[in-house]
């Protein structure tokens, strides 16, 4: 039995499509626990700094460390149970760029931006980077990160008082909402 040239390059993409698929549905599996635990998070902290306005910092410093230690276990615990050749490091330094980026914007423009401003900043850089981390994992994130981007921009029209509210439910509900559809897809694939 002999393979003609064509069967064996049809059967090489379709490898190479079930291997595509495979790694997906594992970056959506492992990503679906990152996003919820963000979610909850940012929750949390918009909820605690709606309580104490006055340690809002605190609040929010405190809130950013923990969800970035937990998201460094994550994938670290992710990152073990693959081999050193499967892993992709530049996800994880372009999120940490974006982030030391969006830090060192956040400390410059602080004092000088109003605040409603500020509210929209964060939780918009957040989606830029799922926009980014959608160039190399998939689609789904790209459309994540321009529907939260979307719901970010129709809360900063609306201004006070409201503002907040809205920008904990749309930053934190895209997060929880997308983590759990990420599971749903990384379990039916």
């Amino acid at each position: 039995m002999t393979l003609e040239s064509r069967e064996a390059i049809a059967s090489l993409q379709d490898i190479a499509a079930i291997e595509k698929r495979t790694r997906e549905a594992l970056c959506y599996s492992g990503s679906s626990a990152i996003f919820i635990m963000w979610g909850l998070l940012v929750a949390c902290g918009y909820a605690a700094a709606e309580w104490q306005p006055r340690s809002a910092g605190s609040i929010w410093l405190g809130v950013s460390a923990v969800g970035c230690v937990l998201t460094a276990l994550i994938v670290v615990l992710r990152l073990r149970t693959r081999p050193a050749e499967a892993r992709d490091w530049r996800i994880i330094w372009a999120m940490m760029a974006l982030i030391a980026y969006g830090a060192g914007w956040a400390w410059v423009l602080g004092p000088v931006v109003p605040r409603h401003f500020m509210y929209a900043f964060q939780p918009s850089l957040v989606m830029l980077g799922m926009i980014l981390a959608g160039l190399w994992v998939g689609r789904f994130f790209i459309t994540l990160g321009v529907i939260g981007l979307a719901l970010i921009v129709i809360g900063e029209f609306h201004g006070e008082p409201w503002l907040r509210l809205w920008m904990a439910v749309a930053q934190s509900g895209t997060l929880i909402v997308g983590g759990v559809w990420l599971r749903r897809i990384g379990i039916a694939r």
